[in-house]
C-alpha cells in the first residue's frame, strides 16, 4: 500500500504550489515570474524557472484559456517550397527560444501547394484560433495582413508591405544586400550583373531591385534583366541550372549574379560546372546565406548573411508586445546584412 502511495505522489502533475513550497515564494509571485512580469527581478525569475524546470512544471494551457479567454497559441502558417533552404526550421527555432518561457505555444501550420493561404488565415482570424499570427513571404498589398488588421487581430510579418495602417514586422534589409552585392561584383570586374529570384510578387523583390539599380548607377554595370523573367515555382531551380549551362556554352553568362537563395546559387554552380565553366572565372556569385549550407561549398563563393534564428526571436518578441497592446508602428525592425567577401 505504501509503495502505491509513493508512486502516486511521484507521478502527480507539478503545480505552482509545489514550486512555491520549494522556493519559499508565494504562488502569485511564482506565476508572475513564469509570465515574465516586469516587477519581478531577473535573479528571482531565473531561480523560479530553474526550480520549475527541475520539477517538470508545464503550464496548464487549457486552464489558462478558460481563465483568460485566450488560446495561448501563436500560429505560423508557411507555404512549403523546395527552394527555401531551412527557412521554416530556423524561424521556428528562433521563435521557440523566446516562447519557451511564456505560456504561449507555437503552432506551425504548413500550407500545402495549391491550397489557398488567404482562406486559411481568414479561418484562423475569424475563429480566433490563436492569440496572434506570424506571416512570411509578404506582398506589397498583402491580403492576409489586411484581413487580420480589419479584425484588429495581432499580426507580425517577416517582411514589409505598403499597407496602412502600419503593422508590426521584422525584415531583412534586402535593398542594402543587393546594393552591397552589386558594388562587390563591380569591384570584381563584372560589367553585367543578374539578380536571380523567381518571387517577383513579394515586397523583398522590389527592395532587391532598388538596391541593385542604385549600385548599377554608382558603378556603371548593366543589369541582365532576362534572368528575372523565368516563371516561379519548383521548376525555377531546374530552369536556372539549365540556363546557366547553356549561357556558359554560348558565352552569354552574366559575369556576376546575385542569388536570393542558397539553392539558386547551387543550381548556378552546378550548371556552370556541367558546361565546363568555372565559378570565379566565368561567373562570380553572391548569395543570400540563411543556413550553414554555403560553409561547405567548393569553390567558396561570397555571401551576405541573414540570420533567420535571430529573425524568429524578433518576430516572437514583437508579437508578444502586440498581443499586450503595443502600437504596431512602434514594432518595426529592419535587420542589417552581414557580408562575407573572399580574398
Amino acid at each position: 500500500m505504501r509503495g502505491n502511495s509513493v508512486a502516486r505522489m511521484t507521478t502527480k502533475q507539478p503545480t505552482l504550489k509545489m514550486i512555491a513550497q520549494r522556493t519559499g515564494y508565494a504562488v502569485t509571485t511564482i506565476s508572475k515570474a513564469l509570465h515574465d512580469a516586469p516587477n519581478i527581478s531577473v535573479k528571482t525569475k531565473r531561480y523560479i524557472r530553474e526550480i520549475a524546470e527541475e520539477v517538470g512544471y508545464q503550464p496548464d494551457r487549457a486552464g489558462l484559456s478558460l481563465r483568460t479567454g485566450n488560446t495561448h497559441k501563436i500560429i505560423l502558417p508557411m507555404q512549403l517550397s523546395d527552394d527555401i533552404s531551412d527557412f521554416s526550421r530556423r524561424l521556428i527555432l528562433g521563435m521557440a527560444r523566446i516562447l519557451e518561457s511564456t505560456p504561449y505555444e507555437l503552432v506551425f501550420h504548413p500550407i500545402l501547394p495549391g491550397h489557398d493561404e488567404l482562406e486559411q488565415v481568414q479561418n484562423i482570424v475569424r475563429n480566433r484560433a490563436a492569440d496572434g499570427i506570424v506571416l512570411a513571404q509578404t506582398a506589397p498589398d498583402d491580403a492576409r495582413v489586411q484581413f487580420a488588421q480589419s479584425y484588429d487581430f495581432p499580426v507580425v510579418t517577416h517582411g514589409r508591405t505598403r499597407l496602412e495602417p502600419p503593422h508590426a514586422y521584422y525584415d531583412f534589409d534586402n535593398e542594402t544586400f543587393a546594393h552591397q552585392a552589386g558594388l562587390r561584383l563591380a569591384e570584381l570586374g563584372c560589367t553585367q550583373v543578374a539578380l536571380l529570384t523567381p518571387e517577383c510578387e513579394f515586397t523583398f523583390y522590389q527592395h532587391l531591385q532598388a538596391g541593385l539599380q542604385r549600385a548599377a548607377r554608382e558603378s556603371g554595370f548593366q543589369i541582365a534583366d532576362y534572368w528575372n523573367k523565368a516563371s516561379g515555382g519548383d521548376d525555377y531551380i531546374h530552369w536556372l541550372r539549365a540556363q546557366s549551362a547553356n549561357a556558359v556554352q554560348t558565352k552569354t553568362m552574366p559575369q556576376g549574379v546575385i542569388c536570393s537563395s542558397e539553392i539558386a546559387a547551387l543550381a548556378i554552380m552546378d550548371g556552370v560546372t556541367e558546361a565546363g565553366g568555372e565559378v570565379g572565372r566565368d561567373v562570380h556569385i553572391i548569395a543570400r546565406k540563411t543556413s550553414n549550407l554555403l560553409d561547405y561549398l567548393h569553390p567558396r563563393i561570397d555571401w551576405v548573411e541573414e540570420d533567420l534564428i535571430v529573425a524568429g526571436e524578433h518576430l516572437a518578441q514583437l508579437l508578444l508586445q502586440r498581443i499586450n497592446g503595443a502600437d504596431p508602428k512602434d514594432l518595426q525592425i529592419i535587420g542589417s546584412p552581414a557580408p562575407s567577401w573572399g580574398n
